[in-house]
């Protein structure tokens, strides 16, 4: 547990909370660690928030146009699917290649390539289980909420082998605010813990990630501190949003509250 680690239980969360919302900056180290040290609950993890932050560029690309049900859907049985693979056979799929923990950077590429390939597959072969069924027409016109407006290529934002990009400054704060929102629409948090529980993490964890994110999103600016909104009833409170307002402004705003809030709460 954080004792053992030397890092406290709030410290972790607060870490953890704020990565996994943003697209960038997996850490092929700490899914190394989460599947060599799998008995422990901070390294498990942290892998599968890794394991998340991989998976969504690859879902959002292949399910652009579905109903953001498939999206999440998609999403969550990616990331089983890669534990499937890896976890019962870890040393012939993974330890035999990577022995030693991946500390240079051509060994940490090796790594991301190797599970990023895998999600890749996982995510292309399988369709979902059960079917998410369409999602009721809002009466929006398509010109107001696009299939591709959530469409990582649209943007070139992919993965992390895309090559070096000069952004504008509001270029960058829009992109990121966009992907924010698009784990809100997939209901991101909801999958992720979904998965902690699936692999019996510890509720010490979860629920110290729930309490953290309900005082975040209590300034979350698309969001009424006095509704809990749904995942269908968030999209349709966005497409209500667009249809008033400059989406770029909306997700500018989005990513400057976020970025507030990492500082606020950012670990002691």
């Amino acid at each position: 547990m954080p004792e053992e680690t030397g890092t406290s239980l709030d410290q972790f969360i607060r870490e953890l909370f704020f990565d996994l919302q943003t697209i960038d900056g997996v850490k092929p180290l700490e899914i190394w660690s989460g599947f060599r040290e799998a008995e422990d609950q901070l390294e498990k993890t942290s892998l599968i928030k890794n394991l998340y932050k991989i998976a969504l560029p690859l879902v959002n690309e292949h399910c652009t146009g579905q109903p953001f049900g498939a999206h999440a859907q998609r999403l969550r049985e990616t990331v089983a699917g890669v534990l499937e693979h890896f976890s019962p056979d870890r040393v012939q799929r993974l330890f035999q290649r990577f022995p030693d923990p991946p500390t240079g950077s051509d060994e940490q590429k090796d790594l991301y390539a190797m599970v990023k390939e895998e999600s890749a597959n996982i995510v292309a072969r399988d369709e979902p289980k059960d079917p998410v069924p369409a999602e009721p027409a809002s009466g929006l016109d398509s010109e107001v909420f696009p299939d591709g407006l959530f469409d990582f290529r649209e943007l070139r934002i992919v993965d992390n082998e895309l090559p070096f990009i000069i952004f504008t400054d509001k270029e960058y704060r829009v992109i990121r605010g966009l992907a924010l929102v698009y784990g809100w629409l997939i209901d991101l948090e909801s999958l992720f813990l979904g998965t902690l529980l699936d692999n019996d993490i510890d509720e010490s964890i979860i629920e110290e990630f729930q309490q953290l994110s309900q005082r975040v999103h209590r300034e979350n600016p698309l969001l009424d501190e006095e509704r809990k909104m749904g995942s269908q009833e968030l999209v349709d409170y966005i497409r209500v949003k667009l249809r008033y307002q400059d989406y770029l402004d909306l997700f500018e705003k989005v990513y400057r509250w976020f970025e507030q809030a990492r500082e606020k709460f950012a670990p002691h």
